[in-house]
């Protein structure tokens, strides 16, 4: 089985390659969780709202490498220190998962491109 980018996931990737050097191995990509959520958010018993928009419920939450990110439906993300991974992990369910070639691909597909600002779904 091959890897999303089609690569056999026995054989390493090399980069930095110079004649005379031995190859350095590539980084492997930053494994992403984007998960919706349509609840508000209180992490420390503060609601969290957007400031560019100001709503206060209807988020992706987005957990790289164990940082976490929100984005609101009008496209504004920031990462949110109040938020663990573990927060993500609660809120991921157990339901069917996607793949996503890049991250603007993932926010057209689940409506947070700012295409549905000012909008609640669910």
């Amino acid at each position: 089985m091959n890897t999303p980018d089609g690569r056999d996931p026995e054989t390493p990737r090399f980069t930095n390659f110079r004649f005379g050097h031995d190859p350095q191995p590539a980084p492997e990509p930053a494994i992403v969780l984007a998960v919706p959520h349509p609840d508000p958010l209180t992490p420390r018993g503060i609601a969290i709202t957007c400031a560019l928009c100001g709503a206060g419920r209807d988020w992706l939450l987005i957990q790289v490498n164990g940082i976490v990110f929100v984005r609101c439906r009008c496209a504004h993300e920031w990462q949110e220190p109040d938020l663990e991974g573990g927060d993500v992990d609660i809120a991921h369910t157990n339901g069917p998962e996607r793949e996503w070639t890049d991250f603007d691909e993932m926010y057209r597909g689940l409506g947070f491109d700012g295409l549905f600002r000012m909008t609640y779904l669910g």
